[in-house]
């Protein structure tokens, strides 16, 4: 059986955005961990319109969807387990992530989902972070237990996602990460043995 697919979903839209400097360091990092293949599925590049369908998903099997959300089902149906980046915005998800998960059915049901929030306090998005977890659950995944809050993310990181900073949390932002990728390599591992059952 070949390594599991391994999203890394990017899920800030904004110009400018924080996220994209904890996303590259998010991949720099991926490339420390074997057994899977890592690819960033970054919500800017769906453009995604505002959910309205009539029915949910769930009960309509037979609905035809735009090209740019079929993109993004046919991408989410194709991983095996995500690592989720999120900002807090109003102690909630962006509306483009919760919007992406809103057009899923049964996409991503079983697949296990990792969290990282982030901001530029010291909070690190530990709000939003909670609240994706359940939105995650509804939609079918099986988030992990441990998450990471990477607060004050804008002066930890550089533009190109590098550490910029010799710290204890600097330490302790570069082993949790790859950790918490190994761990949601081995459990996209077994759980899509249990999927194919």
């Amino acid at each position: 059986m070949s390594g599991p697919r391994i999203a890394i979903v990017l899920g800030s839209t904004r110009p400018g955005r924080l996220g994209d400097r904890v996303c590259r360091f998010v991949a720099a990092r991926a490339a420390l961990v074997p057994g899977a293949a890592f690819t960033v599925l970054d919500l800017a590049d769906y453009p995604l319109p505002f959910f309205d369908e009539t029915l949910a998903p769930l009960a309509n099997p037979d609905r035809v969807p735009a090209p740019s959300v079929h993109r993004w089902l046919q991408d989410v149906r194709d991983a095996d387990g995500f690592y989720f980046l999120t900002p807090e915005y109003n102690h909630t998800v962006p509306a483009a992530l919760k919007n992406a998960l809103d057009f899923l059915a049964r996409e991503a049901y079983g697949k296990p989902a990792a969290i990282l929030s982030y901001s530029s306090t010291r909070h690190g998005g530990t709000i939003a972070g909670n609240e994706l977890r359940l939105t995650l659950s509804k939609v079918g995944m099986l988030p992990l237990p441990e998450s990471l809050p990477l607060a004050n993310a804008d002066r930890l990181l550089a533009a190109d996602g590098t550490v910029t900073e010799v710290s204890d949390w600097a330490d302790r932002v570069a082993a949790f990460v790859p950790k918490a990728l190994a761990d949601l390599v081995r459990y996209a591992v077994a759980l899509k043995t249990v999927r194919a059952a």
